[in-house]
């Protein structure tokens, strides 16, 4: 048996850190839950990296993708926008893009064209207002585009330094130096760096609950929200 993380585990792993950094957003003023949550994303574009080039079926990996972010858009619009809007879209939209990526390149041999061919998802996550946007989708690109590579972990650690830097967010004074808080993300690859490619279960039960763990979390927190507020007032 392979040591490190399975599958699972590093699944776990980002749902977990997502539901702190939204319980953050929504409930807790101040960043150290924000802080916490910042490791989900990059774990969930390392997974899709790693599941579109596993998987059997395609077609249904981007089903799933396309149903988690149909489900996840009313509730996402209401948590954290107060409203339905076309403005803003959901992560799960940024990781279809992502996927439609994956897709797009798979025919694509030289590794300058792959680099051009992300761009038109990149500005269609911009357009589309994603979550983390364009730098969302480079970002699954950059995974996916490196898995194979020589120094894939010096490599991967520079280039999510980057994209963190690039994606930004608010700022935090630490010892007096202001730091993005997006870049506590890199706390991420120490998980991404333990896995062992494992899968522990082929049940579709547990695979249709990671991707329905989104939209279930976001509508359970805007209960919460409608209840705590109505009880205020």
């Amino acid at each position: 048996m392979r040591k490190g993380l399975s599958q699972e585990t590093l699944k776990i792993i980002a749902c977990t850190a997502m539901l702190i950094d939204h319980i953050g957003a929504t409930f807790v003023p101040g960043y150290a839950l924000r802080i916490i949550g910042r490791i989900a994303f990059p774990i969930y574009c390392f997974l899709l990296a790693e599941g579109v080039c596993h998987t059997r079926n395609p077609k249904r990996y981007g089903v799933r993708l396309l149903i988690g972010a149909l489900l996840s858009e009313i509730p996402f619009d209401l948590l954290f926008w107060g409203r339905l809007t076309w403005a803003h879209s959901s992560v799960m939209v940024t990781l279809l893009l992502g996927f439609g990526f994956a897709m797009a390149q798979k025919n694509v041999t030289k590794l300058g064209h792959k680099l051009l061919l992300v761009a038109p998802f990149m500005l269609l996550a911009e357009l589309l207002g994603t979550d983390y946007g364009g730098w969302g989708v480079a970002m699954i690109a950059m995974f996916l585009l490196t898995r194979n590579a020589k120094n894939r972990f010096v490599l991967q650690t520079i280039l999510l330094a980057l994209l963190c830097y690039e994606i930004g967010g608010a700022r935090i004074r630490i010892s007096g130096l202001l730091v993005f808080v997006e870049m506590f993300a890199l706390a991420a690859l120490v998980p991404i760096f333990c896995y062992s490619g494992r899968k522990v279960s082929s049940s579709r039960w547990i695979q249709w609950g990671f991707y329905l763990f989104y939209p279930v979390h976001l509508t359970v927190l805007l209960l919460i929200v409608i209840v705590r507020y109505r009880y205020l007032i």
